[in-house]
């Protein structure tokens, strides 16, 4: 007689639920507009599945201010999609050119309602995936996304890790690896942002002592995550754990910690041109994630771990999709990693990298305009950004470089002791240079 497997907990089932109802509502607001043969009805559809978000969200008691607070974070691209369309001569095939002259200010202004039209859908779009996100994020246990997701077949390196991490901030633990269904936690992960603000005291202070080229602050932070990290793999593990597993999973949950924690203090909320100053301290701790790690995707891990936690909390402003921009300058550097170990640990190599990391950073929104088929001169606001992303990853290789002569890239080899040892980036990067030097000259 065949034994059939026991039924999924009702929990686990309405997570499962919720994730797939996410990727099925943004599968659709993104393909119904996007294929001809769906196209007509892409009015009735997005807007339709806009109105269900709203209606789910206000019948779990969600303010109408929280629905509304999506437009805030992104008045700045709404503004530039509907300039664009309305006012510029129509290259889309999807708007129909429908020139109307409207007296604005009193002056006379030609705007295109059909290109204006397709702009409001593409904000309707937006809209809809930031709402279809906070209905997975917002109801229910708050943890939905992990558990839903760990069913669904993540891998081990990656789950376990974000179980530590959101243990540690305050937040409900998914169920454990070994299976029993289980888990007992808190309810949401609401509590994150007040812990990670004390798990990173030194934002400010280590941005201070960059400013003076002292890295003793930051790596002190980093060792100081990385130690909790792995005493809580041994405190908290109900099974055997293999080693380097042990080993892998503190490293990425203690560097998604000091991640999440410098991610969630705000330094100039809601200013575009600053938007990439936290690459500079970022970037680093990718490479470490990468370099302190037998697995070959450390640095992936690291970037999804601080993604879906940001996404727990709320942060972006893209909802799930923000999700991409944590992941794919991890997956860059340990794709790179190979050809970067056979490179002299410079500056001006990690500069590179950071440089490739800080375009990397932009994934998220470079994927909402691919998806939209937005016209090119929409793609102006991902120059506004990439500027200072692109500064802050160059400034960045060199904290890399001073970080990662304090902690060695073999795993098994503890860190450098500070003591008797130079403590500003500079001195740290001349260090570097002098040992490269004698290799070459031995």
């Amino acid at each position: 007689m065949t034994d059939h497997p026991p039924p999924l907990p009702s929990r686990t089932r309405f997570a499962v639920l919720k994730v797939c109802y996410l990727l099925a509502v943004t599968a659709a607001v993104f393909v119904v507009p996007a294929v001809e043969a769906t196209r007509p009805a892409r009015w009735w559809v997005v807007p339709g599945l806009l109105l269900l978000q709203a209606a789910i969200l206000i019948g779990c008691g969600v303010e109408g201010r929280d629905l509304l607070r999506p437009l805030g974070r992104l008045k700045w691209l709404f503004v530039v999609l509907l300039a664009c369309y309305a006012f510029l001569p129509g290259e889309d095939e999807r708007a129909v050119a429908v020139w109307r002259a409207i007296p604005i200010a009193g002056w006379t202004w030609w705007v295109n309602l059909g290109g204006l039209a397709l702009a409001a859908l593409m904000c309707l779009q937006i809209l809809t995936v930031l709402l279809a996100s906070a209905v997975v994020r917002l109801t229910g246990p708050g943890t939905d996304l992990v558990v839903g997701l760990r069913f669904l077949g993540l891998p081990k390196l990656f789950v376990y890790p974000l179980d530590l991490v959101l243990a540690h901030l305050g937040g409900a633990r998914c169920p454990r690896a070994r299976g029993g269904g289980g888990g007992r936690g808190r309810r949401g992960v609401g509590g994150g942002r007040a812990a990670a603000e004390t798990l990173a005291p030194g934002f400010f202070s280590v941005l201070r002592g960059l400013t003076r080229g002292d890295v003793a602050a930051f790596t002190t932070a980093i060792q100081k995550a990385l130690d909790d990290a792995r005493r809580q793999v041994e405190e908290n593990a109900g099974e055997p754990l293999d080693p380097q597993f042990a080993n892998d999973a503190a490293v990425i949950a203690g560097v998604g910690l000091v991640m999440v924690g410098f991610k969630m203090l705000k330094l100039l909320p809601g200013v575009p041109i600053a938007s990439g100053h936290k690459t500079l301290l970022l970037f680093p701790l990718y490479l470490l994630a990468a370099r302190r790690t037998h697995t070959r995707w450390g640095g992936t891990a690291a970037g999804s771990v601080m993604g879906v936690v940001g996404f727990l909390q709320g942060d972006g402003r893209f909802g799930v999709l923000d999700i991409l921009k944590h992941v794919t300058p991890g997956l860059l550097i340990d794709l790179t990693k190979p050809v970067v170990e056979r490179l002299p640990e410079r500056a001006w190599v990690y500069g590179v990298l950071g440089l490739l990391a800080g375009v990397a950073r932009l994934t998220t929104e470079l994927a909402v305009l691919c998806l939209l088929g937005t016209r090119a001169e929409v793609y102006i606001i991902l120059g506004v950004k990439l500027v200072p992303t692109l500064l802050a990853g160059a400034l960045g290789g060199v904290v890399a470089v001073a970080v990662l002569r304090v902690f060695p890239n073999d795993p098994d080899q503890p860190p450098n002791e500070s003591d008797g040892q130079p403590k500003s980036a500079v001195e740290l990067v001349a260090v570097t240079h002098q040992h490269e030097n004698a290799k070459e000259n031995g």
